[in-house]
């Protein structure tokens, strides 16, 4: 058993989603996530510490929060979750800056219910006030569980470098440019990199130029331009990169948004 459903709203994207044996691999979002599982226990591992959410908990990651995920036991897994633009969280919560919530994992069956009727509100494709009305009470009342996020030393260099990254996605991860800029010695700023974002500066490269990925095609953007704009040059390299983060191909996400047009 294995489905994923993702639906892209002008304002976020949301999913729904049933595995029993799949695995994710340790990836990151841009976005916020805030999930409720629905059946099953969800299994993943956030900064360190191995977490269970059971039915009708919500799961909150923020943005760059490395985590992966699986089903925690033979029964398998259902859950939705939506995924909010940083700008987006910003703009209704009031509050600014990258925040991070303070709990994982909480207990909320409003929030729950909300995050559900978001999630089939965006999937039915109901009015723009309904989920404009949705969205805004899922983040009222998460924005209650984020804190300003720890400064971390080296954070800026690491940043910088991160900006760099983003600036060329096309082109191969030039370690020396990097260093130079944020004055370093390669391995040194392997090191420093991988104490910030908990992974290492080529697989951190390779989950953003994924996550681009997945944002071009929500654009409407045509496959194969999009694996080589994203630095990919064999798709079935891009296809199963982009597996293990999102749950498919990009081949079958792409196929799935132009269904849902």
């Amino acid at each position: 058993m294995r489905e994923f459903n993702y639906t892209h709203h002008e304002d976020l994207t949301v999913l729904s989603a049933r595995f029993d044996e799949f695995k994710y691999r340790k990836h990151s979002h841009e976005e916020y996530a805030i999930g409720v599982t629905l059946k099953g226990i969800q299994k993943y591992w956030l900064e360190g510490e191995m977490l269970y959410s059971k039915p009708g908990r919500i799961m909150l990651f923020s943005p760059e929060q490395l985590h992966d995920g699986c089903s925690g036991d033979e029964t398998g897994l259902e859950y939705v979750m939506t995924y909010i633009p940083r700008d987006l969280f910003e703009k209704v919560s009031g509050k600014k800056d990258v925040l991070k919530f303070s709990t994982p994992i909480i207990n909320d069956p409003k929030l729950a219910a909300n995050i559900i009727n978001l999630t089939r509100s965006v999937e039915t494709g109901q009015g723009d006030l309904l989920t404009s009305e949705l969205i805004m009470n899922v983040i009222d009342r998460t924005a209650n569980t984020v804190e300003p996020r720890r400064a971390l030393r080296n954070y800026k260099a690491v940043q910088r470098a991160v900006e760099m990254m983003h600036d060329n996605f096309e082109a191969p991860l030039k370690l020396d440019e990097i260093c130079k800029e944020v004055q370093m010695s390669k391995f040194h700023f392997i090191r420093q990199f991988k104490s910030v974002k908990g992974l290492s500066p080529y697989q951190f490269f390779l989950s953003c130029r994924t996550e681009q990925a997945k944002k071009l095609l929500n654009a409407g953007a045509e496959l194969y331009a999009v694996m080589l704009d994203c630095g990919f040059y064999d798709l079935s390299h891009f296809n199963r990169q982009f597996k293990s983060v999102y749950g498919l191909t990009a081949n079958a996400y792409s196929k799935l948004l132009n269904k849902s047009c």
